[in-house]
């Protein structure tokens, strides 16, 4: 629980880094996706890490795997959301939800260790 709990709070201060510079960089209408985008991204992550660590005894690539997938369809989705039914700006959305998802999937293998 506690290597959940760490990883939580770095995927947070990552995210929010991030956020910070992508909310600076983009117009006033792309601010409130890229909001969206890190909330989302933050959920998505402690879900596929979670799915990580429940496998990893026995089957760490497949819950890796799995782990990825998840990521995967749920960018697609968003894409989808965002583009068809929300009309938000789609490249603060998408380019902001992959660097969350990217960044935040780099420093995983770290908290797989322990």
């Amino acid at each position: 629980m506690k290597t959940f709990a760490l990883y939580a709070l770095i995927c947070l201060v990552i995210v929010t880094v991030i956020g910070g510079v992508a909310w600076a960089l983009t117009d006033p209408a792309g601010r409130s996706v890229v909001i969206v985008s890190a909330c989302l991204a933050f959920a998505v992550q402690m879900v596929a890490f979670a799915v990580v660590r429940v496998m990893q005894p026995r089957h760490l690539m497949l819950g890796w795997g799995l782990g990825s997938v998840l990521r995967l369809v749920a960018l697609v989705l968003y894409a989808v959301v965002v583009a068809k039914w929300w009309r938000a700006p789609i490249t603060p959305a998408l380019l902001s939800f992959v660097a969350f998802l990217f960044a935040t999937t780099v420093v995983e293998p770290i908290f797989l260790k322990r």
